[in-house]
């Protein structure tokens, strides 16, 4: 494995692991963190039941202040102790202060790795965010981590608006199929909803019609309904759920995470199949770019477009309609 010999000499206070946890400094944290989203949350994780994951969760301290914190869960592949960036969430590893300067970064990494070693992991594996979940992209922690032995395990596309259009023109923004359908779907008098407060019966829409979508495409929701309603009781206010209805009943729907102030992840997009001709999903994507622009977020991610390195052609070229940028969903590891 890979040591880094040339570590600056200047780090007299280096940052140190901490295995306790206090669950209000952390939620308090990881909202200003670099790197910090939704899925940095114990709130949000919470929603998972006891025994599904082992978790294993970590503090970084400087000088007794908390400046890094780490979500983390152990499993056992191949015979070998794993410390993962948390399954449950969809990014992870470490969040750090904005206060810390690159080489008290590589001072964190170090112990990172440390902290493993000395609880016997045999790996560790982390999925960071994308680089447009922080308001000025950077890589330093790709350095760091490059530079401490990690290496690119995988690497998948994600596609992301750029929430930086003039409202007024958001349309010419899209291409020419996509504005031929949104107005297709103004002639079938198809209207836009927000469920701020969802009831019991607009969950159980939203799952039949969640449910029934993914049947077609030979899947299965990631959560069940009951976890869907369960999060929205832990975390309302970084979830946004709304509805596309024709005649008063719903047929599309969306589910976003709120992932931190800059960012926002469309995690479900589904309608029924017989409201396919009314083109309902450019009409439910123009009304949440502009629900995200309106609220003040810089991007709203469509999440990953390949599986495995291979492109899901049909998804990535539909996402490009919307004048997406592409960008890594990249997972790091090493064998210590």
């Amino acid at each position: 494995m890979k040591t880094v010999k040339d570590s600056p000499t200047e780090i007299s206070h280096p940052v140190k692991a901490d295995p306790s946890i206090d669950p209000d400094s952390w939620e308090t944290f990881r909202q200003e963190a670099v790197n910090g989203t939704l899925f940095h949350s114990l709130k949000f994780l919470s929603y998972h039941p006891a025994e599904r994951f082992k978790h294993h969760h970590l503090s970084f301290r400087l000088r007794g202040n908390l400046v890094g914190i780490f979500l983390g869960a152990e499993v056992e592949e191949d015979n070998v102790k794993t410390w993962v960036s948390h399954p449950g969430a969809s990014y992870g590893g470490p969040a750090w202060s904005r206060k810390l300067k690159y080489h008290q970064l590589e001072s964190l990494i170090t112990a990172l790795v440390e902290y493993a070693r000395t609880n016997r992991f045999g790996r560790i594996r982390m999925t960071p965010p994308p680089v447009i979940y922080n308001p000025d992209p950077e890589q330093s922690l790709d350095f760091a981590l490059r530079r401490h032995g990690f290496e690119v395990v995988r690497e998948e596309l994600t596609q992301a608006v750029r929430l930086d259009f003039d409202e007024d023109s958001l349309l010419d923004y899209m291409e020419n199929r996509t504005r031929t359908a949104y107005r297709k779907a103004i002639r079938e008098n198809l209207k836009f909803r927000i469920i701020e407060k969802p009831t019991q019966a607009e969950y159980d829409r939203f799952w039949e019609i969640l449910v029934e979508n993914r049947q077609g495409l030979g899947v299965v929701p990631a959560h069940s309904r009951e976890e869907i309603e369960l999060l929205h009781n832990l975390v309302p206010a970084e979830l946004m759920m709304a509805a596309i209805e024709h005649d008063g009943k719903m047929v599309t729907v969306i589910w976003n995470f709120i992932c931190n102030r800059h960012c926002v992840l469309e995690f479900y997009m589904a309608h029924v199949a017989e409201a396919q001709i009314l083109r309902p999903v450019p009409f439910l994507t123009y009304h949440t770019l502009l629900w995200a622009k309106q609220k003040g977020f810089k991007w709203l991610d469509f999440g990953i477009s390949s599986v495995w390195g291979d492109p899901t052609w049909g998804l990535l070229k539909f996402k490009e309609n919307f004048n997406v940028r592409h960008f890594l969903r990249v997972t790091y590891q090493i064998d210590l």
